[in-house]
């Protein structure tokens, strides 16, 4: 999965840059999808902005599960990766912010994740789907070559 292209988000679909935004969604709250270039995003939305429970879902099948505050990666939270891992613990403002008492602290619980995730998503033909079972579910420290690389391709600034 880290083979995956280089996913830029752009300013263009945020209200700033990697924040999740429609400014088609303003004044709408509750549960909405919000579709970009390189993935998209189904969750909480309160006036347009993720806020709350959601997860971003990227075209090559990595995702962003957790917590989102104004639109920015929030709280706790684990990013996956299909082909190399997971990163989990507490992120602010889009930045990884080390591990936390996250939910995410084992295996297990992201295979759960993983699993509930996958099932979840509406039927889109840009995101690659990957089976559960097909994840290789193994935490990756930040501070290694590999984790350096999946918080640079996915970072949410």
């Amino acid at each position: 999965m880290l083979i995956f292209s280089v996913l830029v988000l752009c300013s263009v679909f945020h209200q700033t840059q990697a924040q999740v935004y429609s400014p088609q969604l303003n004044g709408h709250f509750g549960n909405r999808i919000i579709y970009y270039p390189y993935g998209y995003y189904q969750g909480a939305v309160a006036n347009g902005i993720a806020h709350g429970r959601g997860t971003f879902y990227f075209r090559d099948g990595s995702f962003y599960h957790g917590n989102f505050a104004n639109g920015w990666w929030d709280g706790q939270g684990v990013l996956v990766s299909p082909y190399h891992g997971y990163l989990a613990g507490c992120w602010r403002q889009g930045q990884y912010n080390g591990n936390c008492s996250s939910s995410y602290n084992d295996d297990y619980k992201v295979e759960r994740v993983i699993r509930d995730v996958q099932s979840d998503f509406p039927d889109n033909q840009a995101y690659t789907s990957v089976s559960p079972e097909g994840y290789n579910v193994k935490r990756i420290d930040p501070d290694t070559k590999m984790g350096r690389t999946l918080l640079g391709r996915y970072k949410s600034n």
